[in-house]
Parts: structure tokens; C-alpha cells; sequence
């Protein structure tokens, strides 16, 4: 029996030209193919691409990574493993392969194209994140240990306040599930930035209760709401001192002014029930309350 490419998958000439397309950035119908391909069939395209890599075959990284980026948030194809996997994850465990395969100084360059579009900046970040904790040591945060990790890092994190930018002229409800998902890469990216960021915004009109009900969102079980992980990103985000003396009129009733929101109901009894007393120790890799 011979087997080859099935009916429905990309032919092995196109798929060849579609890499060469993209190698030379001269890219046609082959590539666009491919791209569309890499949207719509992700886990088997993904796979092809790995395939490629494990032979040895020098692959167009950055092209395929700024065209990743580019579809990450358009794909359509379903979950695989029993819905384990879905295909943002087979993305992303490619994206941090190509990235290793680049020099490293065509790292932070490569990573701030991907991210100058918000879908790409998740990308970039996760994909960061992936390649500068290789060990998983469940660090929440992207590691600067290479001045290449550095340089990304600061580049990434600038495209996120870039896009983030727009959101400084309305309230904290109207934020998107895009912007909100943001606000939680740069928490992975650099908090330190992001804590000034978070607290002038708060000076200047957003509210702290709608606030946090955009960042965590219901879940079917409200007692689940808020982890110690969770409360150690609220730290590094916040600084739980800020934080709690912000929301503290509504946490004396527990009641959010809108009553009818069970879902911030559910945070303050959530920050109530994790209140630290007074000197004790914030949560471990919580950074920074300052």
C-alpha cells in the first residue's frame, strides 16, 4: 500500500512552493494557500511544518511566524485529543519552535511584527513566554535572564500599551474580551509597567469593581473564582494593599452597586474570603505591591 497526502490536504508540490514563496517573501496562490490552510486545517498543517523542521529543512520562521500571528485570531478548526489541543495551542507550540530557530538577535524584531496586531501580540506573548520558560517552572512571567528575552520583552510590551491605548477614553465596562485579554499578557509580559498603567487609569474614571469583573470572568463555580494564582496576578497587576483600599466601601457590605451583577457579587465575597491581615506575606511570585 502506498501512502501519500490525502485527498483533502495540501498537495506536496503546492505545499513546496508555498515554502519557497514564502522564503523568497515573494509570496502567490501557493502561500495563500498555505495560509489559509494554516487558519482553517491548523493541527495538520502545523504538524506538516514540524515535520519539515525535523528533517533538517531550513523553514521561512519569520515569515510563518508573522503570518501566524496575522491568523491567530481567525482559526477555525476544531479541537484534537478529545479537545485537549485546540488549534490557538498547536499555533503556539509551533510558533515557539520557529522562534528557537532564529539567531537571537532576530528574536525582539521578529516577536514586535507579530504583535503589532492585538491577536498577535497573544501570540507574541505566549510564544515568549513559551521559549524563555523552556523548563515549565509555572513562572507566570516572560524571563529576561538574554538580552535578546530583554529587548522582546520591552518591544512586545510596547505594542500592548499601543493597542491598549484607545481604551483610556471609555469605562472599564466597555472593555472588550480582546482588550482584557491584553491587560492579561502584559501581566505575563512586564507588570511593573503595567501596575502604573492599571493604577492611572483608575485615578482617572475606571472603576475597580467593573474592572475586575471584565478581568475574571463567571465561571459555574464562584468558590473557584479566585485562587491563590489568581490573587498573586491581582498583586503583581494591582498591589493588593491599592487594591483592597479601593474596593474597600463595597467590601464593608459585600454588595457591588449594582446588585443585580451576581458576577461581581461573587468577586468581592471571593476578595473577602482572601483578604490578607495586616503584615501578612503576599502570595508566592506575586512581585511587588509598591
Amino acid at each position: 500500500m502506498v501512502f501519500g497526502v490525502p485527498d483533502d490536504d495540501l498537495r506536496e508540490a503546492t505545499f513546496d512552493q508555498a515554502l519557497a514563496q514564502l522564503t523568497a517573501d515573494a509570496p502567490g496562490e501557493e502561500a495563500a494557500e498555505l495560509l489559509l490552510r494554516l487558519r482553517d486545517d491548523t493541527h495538520r498543517i502545523t504538524r506538516r511544518i514540524e515535520q519539515r523542521r525535523s528533517t533538517g529543512i531550513r523553514l521561512p520562521a519569520a515569515a510563518l511566524l508573522k503570518a501566524m500571528a496575522d491568523s491567530y485570531g481567525q482559526l477555525t478548526a476544531e479541537p484534537e485529543m478529545m479537545g485537549l489541543v485546540n488549534s490557538g495551542m498547536s499555533l503556539q507550540f509551533l510558533a515557539r519552535d520557529l522562534l528557537t530557530d532564529l539567531p537571537p538577535e532576530q528574536r525582539a524584531p521578529v516577536l514586535a511584527a507579530m504583535a503589532t496586531t492585538p491577536d498577535g501580540a497573544v501570540l507574541a506573548t505566549r510564544t515568549l513566554h513559551r521559549v524563555t520558560n523552556p523548563d515549565n517552572n509555572d513562572s507566570e512571567e516572560v524571563q529576561t535572564t538574554e538580552d535578546w528575552s530583554l529587548q522582546a520583552r520591552d518591544a512586545v510590551t510596547e505594542q500592548i500599551a499601543q493597542h491598549l491605548a484607545p481604551t483610556t477614553g471609555s469605562p472599564a465596562e466597555e472593555l472588550t474580551e480582546s482588550d482584557t485579554d491584553l491587560i492579561w499578557m502584559w501581566r505575563h509580559t512586564h507588570p511593573d509597567s503595567l501596575r502604573p498603567w492599571l493604577r492611572q487609569r483608575l485615578d482617572n474614571g475606571w472603576e475597580p469593581l467593573p474592572l475586575l469583573g471584565k478581568l475574571l470572568r463567571p465561571t459555574s463555580r464562584p468558590h473557584r473564582l479566585i485562587d491563590e494564582s489568581v490573587l498573586a496576578s491581582l498583586d503583581a497587576m494591582f498591589g493588593l494593599d491599592d487594591l483592597y483600599t479601593r474596593l474597600d466601601p463595597l467590601l464593608q457590605t459585600q454588595t457591588s452597586n449594582n446588585s443585580a451583577d451576581q458576577h461581581h457579587t461573587n468577586i468581592l465575597q471571593a476578595l473577602h474570603e482572601h483578604r490578607p491581615t495586616t503584615g501578612q506575606t503576599p502570595p508566592p511570585d506575586s512581585g511587588t505591591t509598591a
